[in-house]
């Protein structure tokens, strides 16, 4: 009886681990860089909050040469939202269509199977399409690497929680 119960608690533990997944906090913001395939560096800002179906991300090239900031409000969970891009080089703003909400989660029931953790950091990875994610504790991403893309995203600065500041559209956007 003892073995039986020893076997089954081993069976659930095998099953909790090996079946662990996460989502980012409800609002989170940092950075990130990255390099396109010409070698210029890329940064990139995000602002996400989960409670109001709001995203902002600012692309930077360092070299001056682009700058844009994409605003995405979804009102409901079951149509797709809003998106204004703005062209921070010209001041113009436009806009257009964001796909359905993504609630920013990892594991295998979210197609990024979990691969193992280490103290302060998780790993999700898909072979198939050659996505890995690292996260920290709190789930946010540290790193995203696309190996069929030859991108990987560094982040810096995570925060939890964000301004809501950051989410309020130039005028030329409105």
């Amino acid at each position: 009886m003892i073995k039986y119960s020893l076997l089954l608690v081993l069976l659930f533990v095998a099953e909790c681990v090996f079946s662990f997944s996460c989502c980012v906090p409800k609002q989170w913001s940092g950075s990130s860089n990255s390099y396109d395939s010409e070698g210029n560096q890329i940064q990139k800002n995000y602002f996400y909050d989960s409670t109001k179906l709001l995203v902002r991300i600012d692309t930077i090239y360092l070299n001056g040469s682009f700058n844009q900031t994409t605003y995405s409000s979804y009102a409901n969970l079951t149509t797709t939202g809003s998106e204004w891009v703005m062209n921070n080089l010209d001041n113009t703003c436009y806009q257009t269509g964001p796909d359905y909400w993504n609630g920013q989660c990892f594991g295998d029931i979210y197609g990024l199977p979990f691969q193992y953790s280490s103290p302060g950091k998780n790993v999700f990875s898909n072979p198939t399409n050659g996505i890995t994610v690292v996260t920290d504790s709190y789930c946010r991403p540290t790193q995203i690497t696309n190996k069929l893309a030859n991108i990987q995203y560094n982040f810096f600065n995570l925060k939890s929680g964000v301004y809501q500041s950051a989410f309020v559209m130039p005028s030329v956007c409105k």
